[in-house]
């Protein structure tokens, strides 16, 4: 069998695994997320007083969502649909600059590099693109998830001490709205106005455990809302789970201390090939040059980089899943 056929067809296979691996990720939150709208629906929701609840903003939302379902698809590709994602001008702007480098690089390595036909290149353009784009915010959500989980332990501390001065709960929220940094000032601030309007302050601190994503405040508003329903010393229990909070973000740094060899072993093999291409160029300028300018060895080098690209991806998964 000639070798560039060889190679094409293994090519071809590493592209097909890596689609159904991806179809099946997405199936797969996609049936998570179902399960976890049955779940809340069932467990969150109580008889019309909750639809009574409901706020403008979710009434309106519903409304237009079958009117801008090009527009949810367009979100949900960017990852830009969740409530905790910076969609300011700044993030856009940083957003929308990736995305044009991304197009270019990937239109010159296919249509001018590697030579494919014109289509093939703007769709890899179009896919680098949105790839790039989808990066930025899910870094930016990614990063405010953390400060919240790193401010939650303070937040709850000003709580505990607004309980214990006399405050009510309520407006203990408007306190701490005040006194916390965003992004935590501004959440608690919504749910603080959403209180002030009429909403129940449980569905309230629900909505604001739904937007985290977090265990630890979906345990912080199941001790309040207990402590509603069945009474007790609110400031006895928030200040119990402070320290739990506390400490399980000690461990969670713990893991990302002990796994720091590891991910710094990822950028270290993902080094390697450029090191060892950069090496043989120096003993050897024409044996190294043959992978840009025959067909065989661009050929090579694209199946080499999706071959690295998708290590990469791989490795950086199983590590984020580890310390979730």
């Amino acid at each position: 069998m000639d070798s560039r056929l060889l190679l094409q067809l293994l090519f071809a296979a590493l592209a097909t695994g890596t689609l159904g691996a991806a179809v099946g990720t997405i199936v797969g939150q996609r049936r998570r997320a179902a399960l976890d709208r049955r779940i809340a629906a069932l467990h969150g929701l109580r008889g019309s007083a909750d639809a009574a609840q409901t706020s403008v903003g979710d009434i309106t939302l519903r409304r237009t969502a079958k009117r801008r379902s090009l527009r949810g698809l367009l979100e949900r590709a960017l990852g830009i649909d969740g409530p905790l994602v910076d969609t300011g001008g700044g993030a856009c702007w940083i957003a929308a600059a990736l995305a044009v480098a991304a197009a270019a690089a990937a239109l010159w390595v296919t249509a001018v590099f590697a030579g494919l036909p014109l289509p093939l290149g703007l769709l890899a353009a179009g896919a680098a693109a949105l790839g790039a784009a989808r990066w930025r915010f899910t870094w930016a959500q990614r990063r405010t998830v953390a400060r919240l989980l790193d401010q939650l332990p303070d937040a709850v501390g000003l709580v505990v001490r607004a309980i214990r001065s006399g405050i009510p709960v309520a407006e203990s929220m408007r306190a701490l709205a005040d006194s916390m940094p965003a992004p935590t000032g501004p959440e608690f601030r919504r749910v603080a106005d959403e209180v002030a309007v009429g909403v129940d302050l449980e569905a309230a601190l629900w909505r604001l455990a739904e937007r985290s994503g977090l265990p630890e405040y979906r345990f912080f508003v199941v001790a309040v809302v207990l402590q509603r329903e069945t009474g007790g010393d609110l400031a006895e229990t928030l200040g119990q789970l402070a320290d739990v909070i506390r400490k399980r973000r000690a461990l969670r740094q713990r893991g990302y201390a002990l796994s720091a060899e590891a991910r710094t072993s990822v950028w270290v093999l993902a080094a390697l090939p450029f090191v060892a291409m950069g090496s043989l160029y120096v003993l050897s300028p024409a044996y190294v040059m043959r992978l840009f300018t025959t067909p065989d060895g661009k050929m090579l080098l694209g199946l080499a980089a999706f071959s690295l690209g998708l290590g990469l991806l791989t490795m950086q998964a199983m590590i984020r899943k580890i310390l979730a």
